[in-house]
């Protein structure tokens, strides 16, 4: 609820500057060339799996249902638009989130990150006589997907023995991802807008292994998030 209360603040005061800026309305986005983009915002992650748990040589721990907390998201990229309706572009950044709770484990605030790289492209409309742009589109490519496990272990496990084992440290697996996104940009001059959307992103399920390797491994589910980003884009 308040990061929706948060959502309209944001659009209601976009629209606003926009309407008192309505008298010097631009055709904007400009045409052909380049144009770079940042973007930051809160992130829910859908709750996902544990797969696999596998400790060699003392067996395989449960499938658990992975809760996450809400999380954050920031990303960047650079591309060129083609004309004031198709831009093309490349992006990267981040998504985090910590995991609140992870059914027969104890999770100890491990969290998960991805780093994305993604091709993305953007379908841009302009309203008429207005600095008002809506937009929709979407992005393929990878993920570098990043656990960071607190002391990850099984709480129910089957043999005395996997009490020891446990995930501490950094490991990461680059996977499949890709993303949707729709939103609404306001020029605040002839290269310069400030935009508010909704960001879908998804990724393939990714493997950790921790030394010593190939002694415990771990595979999740894929993420599924869900973002509100405020976004600035520049216009060369």
């Amino acid at each position: 609820m308040k990061i929706q209360r948060v959502v309209i603040a944001i659009i209601v005061s976009l629209f606003t500057a926009s309407l008192a800026h309505a008298q010097y309305y631009w055709a904007g986005p400009p045409g052909a060339g380049p144009y770079f983009r940042v973007g930051v915002g809160p992130t829910i992650f859908q709750d996902s799996e544990l797969k696999g748990f596998t400790i060699a040589g003392t067996g395989s721990g449960s499938p658990g249902q992975v809760n996450y907390d809400v999380g954050v998201s920031g990303d960047a990229a650079f591309g060129w638009a083609f004309n004031r309706y198709v831009g093309l572009d490349f992006e990267t950044g981040y998504t985090w989130g910590r995991m609140n709770s992870v059914q027969n484990y104890a999770a100890n605030g491990s969290t998960m990150g991805n780093v994305p790289f993604l091709a993305n492209l953007t379908l841009s409309l302009p309203i008429p006589h207005s600095n008002i742009i809506p937009y929709i589109g979407g992005g393929v490519g990878g993920a570098d997907s990043i656990f960071d496990a607190h002391n990850f272990t099984d709480a129910n496990p089957a043999d005395g023995a996997m009490y020891q084992e446990y995930a501490w440290g950094s490991e990461s697996d680059v996977v499949f991802a890709y993303q949707a996104f729709a939103g609404v940009r306001f020029m605040l001059d002839p290269n310069v807008s400030l935009g508010i959307g909704y960001q879908f992103f998804a990724t393939g399920n990714p493997t950790f292994s921790y030394p010593p390797s190939p002694n415990l491994n771990m595979e999740f589910q894929g993420v599924r998030t869900h973002s509100i980003m405020l976004t600035l884009q520049a216009y060369f």
